[in-house]
């Protein structure tokens, strides 16, 4: 409850090109994520790191009333809709987004068939692949990508361990990206595991794509 509505406030101060008011809520709404019980006072939060001010606040007024007014402001607000959309896109950063709201735009299809519109081309894998990677991944779908990743990392280094992070970790049903920690038994050895990590994936994916090249090859002759 308090970290979702954290979590809107920032991003509207991200929108609007506040990073250090966006910044500083993030941290709050970091720390609360990580507390192991639930807060039920004010007064409790007295000796939290990076919980004062605006995020105090705004504890203080969903414990009184359930919600935040400003929160609710902000998710009703036709701009930060809008932003929220465009940036939803790959490739898409908020002043883009902005720019195309200021022009008048308030959905997708107006600005992919917009005549004065060009987009990058991050942009427009960006669209194509919109629906999908918004779609977001289950707790299980998670648990298999680390699977794979697990098994990817051991065959580059067998003493290397990978561990689940972020919301999946913390028990959410649903997110929309897998985080990781790989570590190394030696010193300094993430430094060269990484690119080796990213090349066996990479290989992974083209071979299949080769094989399937190949095959059509031999269809065609």
């Amino acid at each position: 409850m308090f970290t979702d509505a954290l979590e809107v406030l920032a991003e509207h101060w991200e929108l609007s090109g506040r990073q250090d008011q966006s910044v500083g809520i993030r941290r709050a709404a970091s720390v609360l994520k990580s507390l192991s019980w639930t807060i039920e006072s004010l007064s409790s939060t007295e000796s939290l790191p990076c919980v004062g001010g605006r995020p105090r606040r705004l504890i203080q007024e969903i414990l009184q009333y359930g919600r935040s007014s400003e929160v609710e402001k902000i998710l009703a607000d036709e701009r930060y809709q809008t932003l929220k959309l465009f940036t939803s896109v790959f490739g898409v950063g908020a002043k883009t987004a902005d720019k195309w709201f200021q022009r008048g735009l308030r959905t997708l299809p107006q600005i992919q068939t917009h005549p004065g519109i060009q987009l990058t081309r991050m942009q427009r894998h960006g669209f194509l692949h919109h629906q999908h990677l918004c779609r977001g991944l289950s707790s299980d779908e998670a648990r298999a990508v680390e699977a794979l990743i697990g098994e990817t990392v051991r065959c580059v280094d067998p003493n290397a361990r990978i561990t689940l992070t972020g919301g999946f970790r913390r028990g959410k049903e649903f997110g929309h990206d897998v985080d990781f920690i790989v570590t190394t038994a030696a010193a300094g050895g993430e430094n060269s595991l990484l690119p080796l990590i990213i090349a066996r994936l990479q290989e992974q994916v083209r071979a299949p794509l080769m094989h399937l090249h190949s095959g059509r090859l031999a269809a065609h002759n």
